[in-house]
């Protein structure tokens, strides 16, 4: 890859935005255009600030907005990463259960469900379309020992997803693979933020039925809309977890 700019990503000669803006602009354009893609080093600073003919504190208040949106990464003694989840392993900042006993999460998990379905009003808010929108539903249960412990639901546009079908997830997702891996490697997609609503729910007669859990169980329910560069939602996702045996956690 170029590690230079074309001109067509010259700042433009007249704009209201701050001059840090219009860098955080470009650099965020590179990124979605794939001139740079998930855990790919972009070019220094000192490089982009003279070729787009700004001041390094500037070029360096853009990258620290990336940065802070988790768009990019820094890795000490290294450089300046786009995000990736690839090199992560089971870990990313997405995970807010803790189990009561620190025991492993999951012996198991398990695909019970992959369709095209309507998205219903809820899922069609979080995804910033119209209800009735063709979204793909993915439900996986998490198991641990004899147990169900939890149950993830994933509803996903297709337009950032193409050629997801459950035998391509069958075949492509891995055992240790966490979904956003998966969405990083197949697809190019990164989460970067989310905008989360958690309550507890007691299973009722019709999600016993979708989601295979038995009728009057207490779970939480952590309701998440998943956000990739450039703050596009992509993903809708609810996650039911045992209220008797996962709590819980956030940093602030």
């Amino acid at each position: 890859m170029s590690d230079t700019f074309s001109t067509s990503s010259s700042l433009p000669h007249v704009s209201r935005q701050p001059l840090y803006m219009q860098i955080y602009r470009l650099l965020l354009d590179r990124i979605l255009a794939g001139f740079w893609k998930p855990g790919e080093k972009i070019t220094s600073e000192q490089t982009l600030a003279a070729e787009t003919g700004v001041s390094l504190g500037t070029l360096r208040k853009a990258v620290e907005m990336l940065t802070s949106e988790g768009i990019l990464e820094r890795r000490a003694g290294l450089g300046t990463y786009v995000s990736t989840f690839r090199e992560k392993g089971y870990w990313n900042r997405f995970l807010p259960y803790e189990t009561m006993h620190l025991s492993e999460r999951y012996d198991l998990r398990r695909l019970i469900r992959f369709e095209h379905t309507p998205a219903d009003e809820e899922t069609a808010k979080a995804l910033s379309v119209p209800p009735g929108t063709d979204v793909i539903h993915i439900v996986r249960h998490m198991i641990r020992g004899e147990l169900v412990a939890a149950v993830d639901e994933c509803f996903l546009l297709p337009a950032y997803f193409p050629h997801l079908s459950q035998a391509f997830f069958l075949t492509r997702f891995r055992e240790d693979d966490t979904v956003y891996g998966f969405y990083d490697r197949e697809f190019g997609i990164v989460i970067t933020r989310q905008r989360c609503r958690v309550t507890c729910e007691t299973i009722s007669p019709d999600t016993s039925r979708l989601l295979g859990l038995e009728v009057g169980r207490s779970m939480l329910r952590l309701a998440r809309a998943s956000f990739a560069f450039g703050h596009t939602p992509v993903e809708f996702r609810v996650r039911h977890e045992d209220a008797r045996t996962a709590c819980l956690c956030f940093d602030l």
